[in-house]
């Protein structure tokens, strides 16, 4: 381009400056959009990997129903690739006091699953703690009281009664809000806890972490490729240090308890051996007691002073006799007692020594943490929007681009003569209009991407800050995007400009130097239909032959203003649809007046509790309730179980229905009916087999009979026999649907039952 084309186009730049900055701004909007929302995902995954990578979180969790001894943990640590190797003890608490919690407590680790200290300072006691950050009323300074309740494991478990809060923090153990679940409490973990390893009495750590030696981003197929055919050889690892445990502690177990039985043996033959000379003996006295008592007989007439004084001696010893006798029988059933208790002592023994022959070991990845599991699903919502919305804006810069360019040409129709008829080449000319829309394109797209890149992943990470960590967005620079973005915003600025000039170009330079002839008018098709066109005034007649006269700029008008149209529909159509939900769920769905957590009631409620209940409301439907771990594939997600008895009167508090409308049948024996949720998340259809999973590794296979609406949690619903039949022990019934008494004040109820919880054998909370 000559120094005199490009002063002119600069002149022209500066001149129509409104037009170029218009160019530069709608590529700019369509590329900060279109690179914002792609690059997101990618940001928000790499602000998670950086995170976790510099905490060293673990490959592979390794759970033992026997415990991992340090001679264990040495053992994977020499594997080869194993960077890491850790034990850590893992224990669920529940709190005493007014409002009760579960506490899942970790023991600090050196290397791997580190954490981030907001607040505060490390434990340094057996009695201090640090808890979760941005956890309402878990100060530093509170004090946490175990519970009675805690089992006997439990509390021999923890050094100290009372934990003291020394400070906050995060943990890459948990990213997202969801703590998983427990057997304590209501089986919902309220927060996680970290002690110092001191603070745990325990032989043997409850789980081992491993971290392999790789920097793989997490989610990658590079990470997938890594650890592809590790499952089965950690198992047979982790099964052979499991047996190695078992064998030492059975052969450890069986030595104690034959020592015990020997011994046990060698003193029932010396008890019975002392019963044995005590009857013989008291067999001889009875003889001696006899043979007097015949002799006395003898002289009784003969000689009756000897025979009183005979007498006297003779009462004297059958008394004695009699003491020996009474003491040689309460002996006795003292030793047939102490048998008893010894061969129960010993059966028991064996009984538990049998259980020693089975150990079980599980293997478990990070796609069986929530938190991991969970954040995988919801950063690639952000990528399915970016694969959709983005096109719009980008369709809109082109049809801006086109339209400007195409009137800029129509415009300069003069003055791309003139050039032509000064010895300008076609080529030049149409450099001098692609210098000006491509620069534009370039500035825009420069600005664009930049903005964009800089701007949505923060705004869009704010919005997951509510259920996942608050970690600082790292910036993510992106060549292949910015190229992509580059080469589509010059398509959209370069491409139309050639496209709009090619046939202007093609013409003489005397024809673009006369004004361009209007086209010629056509009659339309509504002219035909003489009632409508005679009534029709002049110039509503002009323009609708000028509509079908310029058909360009007439499908440009429909597809940019159906385009915005789309995107304002669009919005306003989530906003309905998220705003109504809350009706819906409590208005049709769930339509209990309340809901009421129970404790201490077993399969039945208490006197008190149902005093309380019954007085308080017109109905109620009893439940267990718990958090299990659904297992999809190798990952896991957290869903609410609740477990019913019966199912005939559900429907006065949970209306079980089909996305259509249509009642559903309540699930049989080995069936569970799941929330849409569940279903369209995980592609669960009716039919399939679902599996469910809680932390103490107890499973549930059900078969999905049906799908019913649900917008609130994730929920299954199963019989309560099905759990009791699959778990062998039947689940105690700890929550509650209840309708108030018609007319109650709402407020007064609720205190009702909030005083209820004074009570040891009656708790119960309104939820």
């Amino acid at each position: 381009m000559g120094s005199a084309i490009r002063k002119n186009t600069l002149r022209e730049i500066k001149s129509t400056f409104g037009r170029y900055f218009a160019i530069l701004a709608i590529i700019a909007l369509g590329v900060g959009f279109f690179s914002g929302v792609r690059i997101t995902t990618p940001a928000m995954v790499n602000t998670v990997n950086s995170f976790l990578d510099e905490k060293q979180f673990y490959d592979y969790r390794l759970l033992s129903t026997l415990g991992w001894q340090e001679e264990d943990i040495a053992d994977f640590r020499s594997r080869p690739g194993v960077r890491y190797a850790e034990g850590a003890y893992t224990l669920d608490i529940l709190t005493a006091g007014s409002r009760e919690y579960v506490l899942r407590a970790h023991s600090l680790t050196d290397n791997v699953n580190g954490i981030r200290l907001t607040s505060g300072r490390l434990p340094q006691a057996p009695d201090e703690c640090l808890v979760e950050s941005d956890k309402e009323n878990f100060v530093i300074g509170r004090e946490f009281r175990l519970s009675d309740e805690n089992s006997e494991t439990v509390k021999k478990a923890l050094k100290s009664s009372v934990l003291t809060v020394v400070g906050t923090c995060n943990s890459s153990m948990y990213i997202n809000f969801e703590r998983g679940t427990s057997s304590v409490g209501n089986g919902t973990v309220t927060a996680f806890i970290y002690l110092s390893r001191d603070a745990f009495d325990s032989d043997v750590y409850t789980e081992a972490f491993i971290r392999f030696d790789h920097d793989h981003e997490i989610y990658s197929d590079e990470y997938e490729s890594f650890m592809d055919g590790r499952d089965k050889q950690w198992e047979s690892i982790a099964k052979s240090r499991g047996d190695m445990r078992r064998q030492e502690l059975y052969d450890e177990a069986n030595g104690k308890l034959a020592d015990s039985r020997a011994e046990f043996e060698e003193k029932r033959r010396d008890g019975q051996q002392k019963l044995d000379d005590a009857k013989a003996e008291l067999d001889s006295g009875q003889k001696q007691l006899d043979e007097q008592l015949a002799q006395l007989q003898q002289i009784k007439d003969v000689m009756p002073e000897q025979y009183s004084a005979g007498m006297e001696q003779y009462n004297a010893a059958l008394a004695d006799y009699e003491k020996g006798l009474a003491d040689y029988e309460s002996s006795a059933a003292d030793f047939k007692k102490q048998i008893s208790d010894g061969e129960k002592e010993l059966s028991s023994g064996e009984k538990e020594l049998e259980k020693l022959r089975k150990c079980e070991v599980y293997v478990l990845d990070r796609n069986t943490n929530i938190g991991y599991a969970c954040f995988e699903n919801d950063s690639e919502i952000v990528a399915q929007v970016a694969r959709i919305f983005p096109i719009f804006f980008i369709l809109v810069a082109a049809l801006v681009c086109m339209t400007t360019m195409s009137r800029m040409v129509e415009e300069q129709r003069t003055q791309i003569g003139v050039l032509k008829a000064l010895g300008y080449s076609e080529g030049t000319i149409m450099g001098k209009l692609v210098f000006y829309s491509g620069s534009a394109a370039l500035i825009g797209c420069i600005l664009g991407y930049f903005g964009g890149t800089l701007l949505f992943p923060k705004v869009i990470w704010k919005t997951y800050e509510l259920m996942y960590l608050r970690l600082p967005m790292s910036y993510l620079f992106d060549k292949n995007l910015a190229l992509i973005a580059l080469a589509v915003s010059l398509i959209c600025s370069v491409g139309t400009t050639w496209f709009s000039c090619r046939v202007e170009l093609s013409e003489t330079a005397a024809g673009l130097m006369r004004p361009k002839a209007p086209k010629a008018g056509k009659r339309v098709f509504l002219e035909y239909i003489t009632p409508v066109w005679k009534r029709l005034k002049f110039l509503q007649k002009v323009s609708i032959r000028n509509i079908f006269r310029y058909k360009k700029r007439l499908f440009m008008m429909i597809l940019g203003i159906g385009g915005c149209t789309a995107l304002l529909v669009t919005g306003f159509g989530l906003k309905d649809s998220i705003a109504g939900f809350g009706d819906t769920q409590y208005g049709e769905i769930q339509i209990a007046d309340a809901s009421v957590t129970l404790k201490n009631v077993g399969s039945t409620l208490h006197e008190e509790t149902d005093k309380v209940i019954s007085e308080n409301s017109s109905g109620y439907k009893l439940l267990y309730t718990g958090s299990w771990d659904l297992l999809y594939g190798k990952k896991v997600k957290s869903v609410t179980v609740n477990a019913a008895d019966s199912f005939e009167d559900m429907d006065g508090y949970f209306v079980l229905k089909s996305m259509d409308g249509s009642p559903l049948a309540p699930p049989g024996r080995n069936e569970a009916v799941v929330s849409h949720s569940i279903a369209e998340r995980y592609k669960i259809k009716a039919g399939d087999t679902m599996k469910l999973r809680d932390e103490n590794m107890r499973m549930l296979n059900v078969k999905v009979t049906g799908i019913f609406e649900n917008h609130v949690y994730n929920v299954v619903f199963i019989g309560r026999d099905t759990m009791a039949e699959q778990l062998g022990e039947e689940v105690p019934l700890n929550y509650a649907f209840l309708n108030f008494n018609e007319g109650a004040d709402t407020y007064k109820t609720s205190a009702a039952f909030q005083r209820a919880a004074i009570s040891p054998r009656c708790w119960c909370s309104v939820i």
